[in-house]
């Protein structure tokens, strides 16, 4: 497998001999970039894909396959990410280690309010008026959008705190 994935990355970046550090720390830089770019490109695809199907009243094999392709790739880096060991932040004082986890319980009740209020609008607002049904939101609409944000802002939380790690001094 390894000497399958020497070659295909030989042809993709067009290179015959082996590359020093500093060219292969350039390359990978590259690919990392074009990749997070990639990843966002098809998540603007996917949901134009999406609204597209939506105003048809089917749902094609693009926004699938769209939908699988972004999904395997955050997995793969996830998966990889994750097994490296590298996502993971070691704290060597208390104070610090507390300060970042005000910081990630901030950031991640962000997440789960933007989350919540985008969904909210998305299937609401926009999906229902893009297939022509009329906009009926009550107030069981905001708590289940409400619920979903808190379940998403404290999932997002659980997997910060697995990436930060006190290491004690004794």
């Amino acid at each position: 497998m390894k000497t399958l994935e020497e070659k295909l990355f030989k042809r993709y970046i067009g290179y015959l001999d082996e590359r020093d550090e500093y060219q292969k720390s350039i390359i990978y830089n590259t690919l990392a970039k074009v990749n997070m770019y990639s990843f966002y490109l098809i998540s603007i695809l996917m949901m134009g894909s999406l609204i597209f199907d939506s105003i048809n009243h089917q749902f094609t094999f693009g926004t699938f396959a769209l939908f699988f392709i972004q999904q395997f790739n955050a997995y793969y880096i996830f998966i990889k990410i994750r097994k490296s060991g590298v996502d993971t932040t070691e704290f060597y004082d208390n104070a610090t280690y507390i300060l970042q986890l005000k910081r990630l319980k901030k950031q991640s009740m962000m997440a789960g309010i933007q989350w919540g209020l985008w969904m909210l609008i998305m299937m609401e607002y926009i999906f229902p008026a893009l297939e022509g049904k009329k906009n009926e939101v009550g107030l069981i609409s905001f708590v289940i959008w409400a619920c979903g944000g808190a379940f998403f802002g404290g999932t997002m939380y659980l997997l910060g705190k697995l990436k930060l790690r006190k290491v004690d001094n004794n």
